[in-house]
């Protein structure tokens, strides 16, 4: 079923989120509502989704990797390539914002499927800053915060004379001090 988004000012999205310890019926309705939740949008289009993004505080992510929504439980960063870079994030959490964050531009993940078997993927690229992405919505951590600590460009979309979408600067401040409000 598709979910509403729990966004900034909500607090709740801050929230740290619990280990998933039952793979039952609850955990693979959780994983489809995130893929449904995901799969509805479309300017932008959702990359991945996390629970808490849904209000639902249990480690749980789903990432579109090639094409595919894939779901990690109780996911882990176990390595970090030291090569970093910048691109523009977004977040539905943090509606109609865009942010430049470095990241590490490779990732070793460990996670668990729905069933609960462990796996350990090598990502690089796209797919390494979504599981960085999805992985820190469950600590409480947003794209923002990464944008703020490194003295980023925040964004937010306007549209021109012509109706044309294009991006705005902002500071990074009131872009925290507006979504503590």
């Amino acid at each position: 079923m598709v979910k509403p988004f729990v966004a900034l000012p909500d607090e709740r999205i801050r929230q740290k989120s619990q280990e998933v310890t039952a793979y039952d019926r609850s955990l693979k309705e959780l994983v489809r509502d995130l893929i449904e939740t995901s799969k509805v949008q479309e300017n932008p289009p959702a990359l991945g989704m996390a629970a808490p993004q849904i209000g639902v505080f249990k480690k749980v992510f789903v990432a579109k990797i090639r094409n595919k929504f894939r779901p990690f439980v109780n996911p882990k960063i176990t390595k970090v390539s030291k090569q970093q870079g910048a691109y523009l994030e977004g977040c539905f959490s943090v509606s109609g914002k865009y942010g430049s964050a470095i990241r590490p531009l490779e990732v070793d993940i460990e996670a668990q499927d729905v069933f609960g078997k462990k796996f350990t993927k090598h990502y690089k690229g796209l797919p390494a800053r979504i599981v960085q992405h999805e992985t820190e919505h469950l600590d409480g951590i947003l794209f923002i915060d990464h944008v703020y600590k490194q003295n980023g460009k925040m964004f937010r979309v306007a549209k021109d004379k012509k109706g044309k979408e294009m991006l705005v600067e902002e500071t990074v401040d009131s872009v925290i001090t507006s979504a503590a409000k």
